[in-house]
């Protein structure tokens, strides 16, 4: 039976991220930081730079004249998207040449991408809730799996073969084989990371969201769009369970969720686009 912190300390790839998403982080932190400080971290790291260029020239935007100087890309986007796109590209960085038997490196950044912009377009409709912090969540909701995946493929291929009794969900098959299920895994890596604290509580109470306390109903947030979002990708209620309370403590609706979902599609497209190029 393993730890999560164990199975987090077996893969050394993801043991930190990137630099620049650290220092981009830190600027946008200061309350007093300029657009042109915020240019200035991004313009040392050329992926994220041509990554930026190619968002605000993107059809999302529609800008008339060609988007040339990342001083004016920064401004056009925001700061919020762009730390959004930064934290995007250095997880695709970060995850690029992992290839895991049994899982499906695409399908899984493409879900990762829907949960995390179908996250933040529904926060923004309820108050009290932060589209930033439930986008990151999102995005990272199921890195834990990639973890288990890379660091003990053969008890996952386990917990893949294993007929489920009545009642079981696949986090339940992996704490009874494991002895963690990925959504601890995920809370640990984001303590690797050094990340705020409040995205491993989401992130680790998103099965059980009752257990985050303060943070319940962005915990329950992020288990409703997590269901939605696993299912627009092909995935059962087996894979990811909908707490029952979630929509309650959320506030939202699983058919409110749905209904953002044609509009979240069309934006991931472009998203994918630009992270992929």
């Amino acid at each position: 039976m393993h730890l999560a912190q164990e199975l987090v300390a077996y893969v050394d790839r993801l043991a930190t991220l990137p630099d620049v998403y650290l220092k981009v982080r830190a600027a946008l932190d200061d309350p007093d930081v300029s657009i042109a400080e915020v240019a200035d971290v991004i313009a040392t790291d050329p992926s994220l730079t041509a990554a930026l260029l190619r968002l605000a020239n993107s059809a999302f935007y529609g800008y008339a004249r060609k988007i040339e100087s990342i001083t004016r890309a920064v401004s056009l986007i925001g700061l919020e998207q762009v730390h959004d796109l930064v934290l995007a590209t250095s997880v695709t960085a970060m995850f690029a040449g992992i290839r895991p038997q049994r899982m499906d490196m695409a399908r899984f950044w493409r879900d990762s991408v829907r949960r995390g912009m179908l996250a933040r377009e529904v926060a923004r409709s309820v108050r009290g809730l932060s589209p930033e912090r439930l986008f990151v969540s999102g995005l990272l909701a199921d890195a834990g799996h990639l973890v288990m995946y890379v660091a003990v493929p053969d008890l996952m291929a386990l917990v893949l073969d294993t007929p489920p009794s009545e009642g079981d969900t696949l986090p339940d098959v992996e704490r009874r084989i494991i002895g963690c299920d990925f959504a601890e895994v995920g809370a640990a890596l984001t303590a690797k990371w050094q990340l705020p604290v409040t995205f491993g509580v989401l992130i680790g109470s998103q099965l059980q969201p009752e257990s985050a306390g303060d943070n319940a109903p962005s915990a329950a947030m992020l288990n409703l769009i997590s269901a939605v979002a696993a299912q627009a990708g092909g995935a059962s209620e087996y894979e990811y369970p909908l707490h029952h309370r979630s929509e309650a403590l959320a506030g939202v609706s699983r058919e409110d969720v749905e209904a953002t979902l044609p509009s979240v599609e069309a934006q991931m497209e472009m998203m994918l686009a630009v992270l992929a190029a």
